[in-house]
């Protein structure tokens, strides 16, 4: 059971709650607090202004909205149920109700409690509403909210098609107050570093392993090494490759091997330490109260907390990250694939002459690593200026939380990539003997074809896939 008000909430229960929300609530003293907050925000609207509660939003921040008929709430909320574009999975899009749900929870935001309870009865009833692509530009993801609003009030279908009403119409005090939050772009940005922990902590154990059909030399890695410019990230990582490689033994090969290999750790040290600055902010954000306006000390407090340029700036640094690291990793798929450092067939082929063994994924992963430099591109770097000049800056965070999560595949396909080559060249190494972790790891793939024969490899890098979870659990076996 969640209980709404009472907990902090993480990136782990926001995913773990989109898949199941059945067993959330609002305890009684929760909805007694908002109850208070409501009652002093309609008092602090009562002397003085309050935007989007008695005038317009935007560029009508200034216009006195006209609510003789009580519909000034429901009118805000149909015209900014316009988002457009793909709709996200169905546990994406919950994981934004989840959120919002959440942070309408702690007092301030003036709204009253009947809504929020709607909201969770919502939630506890498997209820989904759309979360289309486009309308959120990193102050507000009004359009995505906007139609949830209608849904809740029966305006809208949900995402299966079935209209059921949980809330009464909005009224003034309800809607920008709604609306006013970031909640599904951070629902979105849960579920990416969800799966990207993974796959990130996957592929440094890839690396590892191949550095052993290179016979790469290990003092690149060493606590010497390590000391030269220590930092959590490379601390963390060089620590994981020394303890996966105990027990291995070879020949080291070469004084100092390519880039690729020799500045691993300084590679992905900073991925590890800007994923977990995304963790930080995403889970920081999610607990923020950043409704415009605040009620609070008997008065109503504007404020612009709501731009989420330090959410757009983490994500962006962690996929120019990612494209770091998954440059390295193509240029390691070469040198596999070159006998001047493998000993073995080019290609790492074992059939006749002219054999081009793992030779094509090199272009696989070359084009997905491309996906993953276009992706790369900073959100941040861009702005605009809407509602006739007023809202005349945006962050995009949503593009750059959006740009997260379609990166997965691009990314996860080059560290697929890399760990079939990999495999192969460690397999056909006959210069070093494995250590138990390289044992584990290697055991943890043996289900990959062993077949050398030129072959069809479609599913070999689907099937190599599967198995990063398990090298993922290694890599925390090394830390």
């Amino acid at each position: 059971m969640h209980l709404f008000g009472i907990e902090a909430m993480e990136i782990s229960q926001v995913v773990s709650l989109s898949s199941n929300s059945s067993e959330v609530t609002l305890p009684p003293e929760v909805y007694d607090s908002l109850e208070r907050s409501h009652l002093d925000s309609l008092t602090a609207s009562e002397n003085g202004v309050a935007y989007g509660r008695t005038t317009g939003v935007g560029a009508n921040r200034n216009v006195i909205a006209d609510d003789a008929d009580g519909s000034h709430g429901m009118r805000l909320i149909q015209s900014h149920a316009a988002g457009s574009g793909r709709a996200y999975p169905i546990d994406v899009a919950r994981a934004g109700m989840v959120v919002r749900a959440h942070q309408l929870s702690q007092p301030g935001s003036g709204i009253r409690p009947a809504v929020v309870v709607a909201l969770v009865d919502a939630l506890r009833a498997g209820r989904v509403s759309p979360f289309r692509e486009f309308g959120g530009i990193g102050t507000g993801d009004i359009t995505v909210l906007g139609e949830l609003a209608a849904c809740l009030t029966g305006l809208q279908p949900w995402s299966d098609g079935i209209v059921q009403r949980f809330a009464e119409p909005f009224d003034a005090s309800d809607a920008l107050s709604f609306m006013s939050s970031s909640a599904p772009t951070l629902g979105l940005a849960a579920h990416s570093l969800e799966r990207l922990a993974t796959v990130i902590k996957a592929s440094w154990t890839v690396a590892a392993l191949s550095s052993v059909p290179i016979r790469a030399n290990r003092q690149q890695w060493s606590e010497v090494a390590q000391s030269t410019r220590p930092s959590p990230g490379v601390t963390e990582c060089m620590t994981v490759i020394r303890r996966l490689l105990d027990g291995t033994d070879y020949e080291t090969a070469r004084t100092q091997d390519p880039l690729a290999y020799r500045v691993m750790p300084f590679i992905f040290g900073p991925l590890l330490e800007t994923f977990g600055h995304a963790v930080d902010e995403t889970n920081a954000t999610i607990n923020s109260r950043i409704e415009n306006p605040r009620f609070t000390a008997g008065g109503v407090w504007h404020h612009g907390a709501f731009n989420l340029t330090s959410v757009a700036l983490a994500f962006d640094t962690l996929r120019l990250a990612m494209c770091q690291w998954a440059s390295s990793s193509v240029a390691r798929i070469v040198k596999l694939n070159d006998p001047a450092y493998t000993d073995q067939g080019r290609f790492l082929a074992t059939g006749p002459a002219g054999s081009s063994g793992v030779m094509v994924l090199e272009y696989c992963a070359a084009s997905a690593l491309e996906k993953v430099r276009t992706l790369a591109e900073p959100s941040s770097r861009n702005t605009t200026s809407i509602s006739i000049g007023t809202e005349d800056h945006a962050p995009f965070a949503s593009r750059s939380v959006a740009a997260t999560f379609d990166v997965f595949e691009a990314f996860e396909t080059v560290v697929a990539c890399e760990l079939l080559t990999t495999v192969r060249a460690i397999r056909g190494c006959r210069t070093a003997t494995l250590g138990g972790p390289m044992n584990d790891l290697l055991e943890a793939c043996s289900a990959l074809p062993r077949d050398t024969e030129d072959r069809v490899l479609v599913n070999d890098v689907d099937r190599a896939r599967s198995f990063l979870p398990a090298l993922a659990d290694l890599y925390s076996l090394g830390q």
